[in-house]
């Protein structure tokens, strides 16, 4: 079935901020004399935040946690998009496909990074972590901007790097595409992450104009 709208994640997708937030955590894990590798910060500190503090107490996580979003928000003044990633959105706007962006990311954050590479103009609909639709794999912040759009979900094809958005893609009977470029290999298992049997799998944005 013809493609008439994507939806977009933001982290890993068309923003390297995973970069950012595994130095962010490098940082304030180190000034408090904590050594771990990057693949450990990636499996202990990326995900279910909630546990950590029951699985480190001796960490003092929130802190961490939030001078981590701290740096963040300051870094993002420098994030890099991957490659082809305003030219894919543009192009896809000058074919009359309406564009969306789902994030976990609070909208500080997203709002933030948009801003430095000028990307809100891109957009139909954003929804991020903290609007109050809950978080991926939840399928209502997807629910929420296929509403916005005036979009069916069988016609809407949504993208991202992780299991989580190919996991709501498909409960909601939307296509799907898994993003798995090179640079993300530290931050997730490409085996896992194609069990999940997306759509499509692109290594590079612009092979996305392939799928529509």
């Amino acid at each position: 079935m013809k493609i008439k709208s994507v939806i977009f994640d933001w982290d890993g997708t068309l923003a390297r901020t995973l970069d950012v937030w595994l130095d962010g955590y490098q940082r304030s894990l180190e000034v408090r004399n904590f050594t771990f590798q990057p693949k450990e910060i990636v499996a202990e500190f990326f995900h279910d935040h909630h546990k950590v503090p029951d699985k480190h107490p001796h960490l003092g996580f929130p802190e961490i946690a939030e001078e981590t979003r701290k740096y963040v928000l300051q870094a993002l003044q420098k994030v890099e998009l991957y490659e082809g990633a305003t030219k894919t959105l543009s192009k896809l706007n000058d074919e009359n496909v309406p564009t969306s962006l789902v994030s976990s990311s609070s909208r500080r954050l997203l709002n933030s990074g948009m801003e430095v590479h000028n990307l809100s103009k891109h957009f139909k609909v954003t929804v991020a972590g903290d609007d109050g639709y809950g978080h991926k794999p939840d399928t209502r912040p997807f629910e929420e901007a296929l509403d916005r759009m005036g979009a069916e979900a069988e016609t809407t094809l949504v993208i991202g790097d992780s299991h989580v958005d190919v996991q709501a893609g498909k409960a909601l009977g939307c296509q799907t595409c898994l993003f798995v470029p090179k640079l993300n290999s530290l931050f997730h298992n490409f085996e896992f992450l194609r069990s999940m049997e997306a759509d499509h799998e692109i290594d590079h944005l612009p092979d996305l104009l392939e799928c529509i």
